[in-house]
């Protein structure tokens, strides 16, 4: 289940997760794996059938989406299980980090219009 936030719904050997990419996570990305972390995701227009992105990269993705809501919890063998246990999870995860805005959302200080966050 993705919603507008971020936030991605997964579960994984019985356990439900909540993974989370904000601006904190991809920041991390970008430290370790170089400014162009995210084009690094995406296939390459002349890719071949069964291109796969860096996997180091998708695994720190993971454990960084896990760390807000599961911090304690996080290593890579809980990712290993999530990605093999929900069908194009990654997918999933990186529509969640890019949502589209709600024609409802409104941009800005909820403070501002007057109302309270």
């Amino acid at each position: 289940m993705v919603n507008a936030q971020g936030s991605l719904k997964v579960s994984a050997n019985g356990e439900d997760y909540t993974l989370w990419v904000g601006m904190s996570v991809l920041a991390d990305l970008q430290a370790k794996h170089g400014q162009n972390v995210l084009s690094l995701l995406e296939p390459p227009k002349d890719a071949a059938p069964g291109w796969m992105p860096d996997l180091s990269i998708v695994t720190d993705l993971f454990a960084g989406a896990l760390a807000r809501h599961h911090g304690d919890a996080v290593d890579r063998w809980l990712v290993d299980d999530i990605i093999a246990q929900n069908d194009d999870v990654f997918g999933k995860l990186m529509g969640a980090s890019n949502p589209d805005p709600s024609t409802e959302t409104k941009v800005g200080n909820a403070k501002s219009r007057g109302k309270a966050a």
